[in-house]
């Protein structure tokens, strides 16, 4: 009987159904996964791969209901990648003897940003978009490993370290920098309503898509206003919100918004022109004690190494990658 489970948990599953049912019986059982793990995580990467593409054709055709069903396909295989990292961590690997903690896929969450995305892929890492102040409340909370950050303090013009201090008072934080990325305005291919700044966001005839609350890019373009003397509140499509750089592209793609805050790396895949607004520095915010685990100094080098380095994003700025620019105790 042992033999016949262990020749099934060795044979590619059929369908999801299948393997979840092979994961659960055989974590149940204590039985080493190793194998059924790497076996379906390469299946579930030939998938992403697909429906990635799929994904990018509804895009560049600006068909809203292809894209809807192309997006949701898309997040479910990445939930499906997902599940085996934490597999990963939490399975043994045989009889009684869990991975060790070292090798726990770290979790990082915060800030939506395509770099990050494809780090995680690199290093099999767990992430999660909530925001800047979200992530750095689950890094708080210990939720996450990990925080993503981008978040400007309008009275001192500094990056991330006054809400570092003010959130994580109790802990001695480092924070390393993932890149230094252009942000502005998405409009559509040759900008139809000729928009040139923020006081355009003031006009009847435009529809903004604008970031949820706790967004470092929603932060930002408030004190763009700011600095020209427009109450961002006073909008009338201000709460109106997207989760993702993505979902502003989509919303502005398909014709549902005429602009919205984002991007030049996201204008760019979408096809939409871009309006620039200024620089700003994306930190992962990490305790110390974390940045001096096996699991950062392997995330480091991933940093700086040349399959990162390689992936080209217009209005990245890596000088800086892999370093830590600050240390806040």
């Amino acid at each position: 009987m042992q033999r016949t489970f262990n020749a099934w948990l060795d044979e590619p599953a059929r369908d999801r159904a299948e393997f979840f049912v092979q994961l659960r019986l055989a974590t149940a059982l204590n039985a080493p996964v190793a194998r059924l793990l790497e076996s379906q995580r390469r299946a579930f990467e030939q998938e992403r791969d697909a429906r990635a593409e799929s994904h990018r054709t509804a895009r560049d055709a600006g068909d809203a209901g292809r894209l809807l069903i192309a997006d949701a396909a898309l997040r479910e295989t990445q939930a499906a990648l997902d599940a085996i990292e934490l597999s990963h961590a939490i399975a043994p690997r045989a009889r009684g003897i869990a991975r060790e903690s070292s090798a726990r896929p770290l979790v990082i969450i915060g800030s939506d940003d395509p770099l990050l995305a494809r780090l995680a892929n690199i290093i099999h890492a767990s992430t999660r978009s909530i925001g800047s102040v979200g992530g750095l409340i689950a890094l708080s909370n210990r939720e996450a490993d990990i925080a993503g950050a981008h978040l400007l303090d309008l009275d001192t013009r500094e990056y991330n370290v006054p809400f570092v201090k003010h959130l994580l008072p109790e802990d001695q934080i480092v924070l390393v920098n993932l890149a230094v990325r252009e942000n502005g305005l998405l409009v559509a291919r040759g900008n139809p309503k000729n928009i040139r700044g923020v006081r355009d966001l003031t006009r009847r005839d435009v529809a903004l898509i604008n970031r949820q609350r706790g967004a470092g890019t929603r932060l930002l373009l408030f004190a763009k206003l700011r600095a020209v003397r427009i109450d961002a509140r006073s909008l009338r499509d201000w709460e109106r919100v997207a989760q993702t750089h993505d979902a502003v592209a989509a919303a502005i793609a398909t014709g549902a918004a005429d602009v919205g805050p984002g991007l030049r790396a996201t204008a760019h895949a979408w096809n939409l022109d871009f309006i620039p607004l200024g620089d700003e520095r994306y930190d992962l915010v990490m305790t110390r004690a974390e940045f001096e685990s096996s699991r950062v100094r392997a995330m480091l080098d991933a940093l700086h190494g040349k399959e990162l380095r390689g992936l080209m994003l217009d209005g990245y700025d890596l000088a800086r990658t892999g370093r830590v620019v600050a240390r806040v105790k």
